[in-house]
C-alpha cells in the first residue's frame, strides 16, 4: 500500500523550480542545492546517463562534486519502557546518529570523460538524498525523454528502493571517512577547478573561484 501511495503522490508533485533555475535537492547530510540539473549526455558512448547507481549533477553548468560532510549525532529524548503499565513514563536523553552515508558506500566510477574530470567519482547514489528530493528526482527523470528507457527504468527502480530502504548504520559516514574523502576531493578539485562545482564551497565560499564567491556568500546555506 505504501508503494501505491508513493506513486500517486509523485505523479501529483510538480517541479520545484523551472528548468532554467534547476532542481531543489537536499542530501541526508544537510547539504542543499537550489540550482542542480541532472546530467543527460548527448554523446552516444557517454557513461554519464542516470542509471541504477545514481545520477551525475550539474550546478551552475559545472560538474558537481559532493564533499560528504559528517553530521554529528544529536540529542533526543526518548520514553524509557519499564514494563509496568502504571501511566507513568520515564524519559532519557540519548545521542542519536543521523542517517547519512560515506562516499565509498556506493559504486564508484570515473566521471564522464567529456566533463574533463576523471578523479574522484561524481555519480551520486539515490540513497544519499532525502525523501522529498527523491520525489523531485523521480519526476525529473520520468519526464526527460533524453534518457534512454532502459536507463530510466533502472534509475526509477533505484529511487523507489532508496525511498523505502531501511537505514543501514554499517555505511554511515564518520569523521575519519569524511576527512579521507575530502582530502582526496580537495586535491582533485584544485586541479580541475574551472570544470567543477564543489559542495564544500557552499559552507566555505572563500575556497571557491572568484566567479562563485559573491554568489555563494549572498545565498549561503549551511549544512546542519
Amino acid at each position: 500500500m505504501r508503494r501505491i501511495f508513493l506513486s500517486i503522490s509523485i505523479l501529483a508533485i510538480g517541479f520545484v523550480a523551472h528548468a532554467a533555475n534547476g532542481l531543489n535537492l537536499k542530501f541526508k547530510d544537510g547539504t542543499t542545492l537550489s540550482t542542480a540539473k541532472i546530467y543527460v549526455p548527448t554523446l552516444q558512448h557517454s557513461k554519464g546517463m542516470p542509471n541504477g547507481n545514481g545520477v551525475i549533477l550539474m550546478v551552475h553548468d559545472k560538474l558537481y562534486i559532493h564533499h560528504f560532510p559528517y553530521r554529528k549525532p544529536r540529542k533526543v529524548i526518548r520514553v524509557v519502557e519499564d514494563g509496568v503499565d502504571d501511566g507513568l513514563y520515564k524519559t532519557a536523553t540519548v545521542m542519536e546518529e543521523l542517517e547519512h552515508y560515506h562516499a565509498r558506500s556506493s559504486a564508484s566510477e570515473r566521471s564522464p570523460r567529456e566533463l574533463i574530470y576523471s578523479c574522484t567519482p561524481s555519480r551520486l547514489a539515490f540513497f544519499h538524498f532525502d525523501r522529498p528530493s527523491l520525489k523531485v528526482l523521480r519526476k525529473a527523470i520520468s519526464n526527460n525523454t533524453g534518457i534512454p528507457q532502459t536507463h530510466r527504468t533502472e534509475a526509477l527502480a533505484a529511487i523507489q528502493n532508496a525511498y523505502y530502504a531501511n537505514p543501514n548504520p554499517i555505511y554511515y559516514n564518520t569523521p575519519q571517512r569524511s576527512r579521507t574523502w575530502q582530502a582526496e576531493a580537495d586535491r582533485d578539485v584544485a586541479r580541475y577547478k574551472e570544470h567543477v562545482f564543489y559542495g564544500k564551497w557552499i559552507d566555505q565560499p572563500s575556497l571557491a573561484p572568484a566567479t562563485f564567491q559573491k554568489l555563494l556568500q549572498t545565498n549561503r546555506e549551511r549544512s546542519p
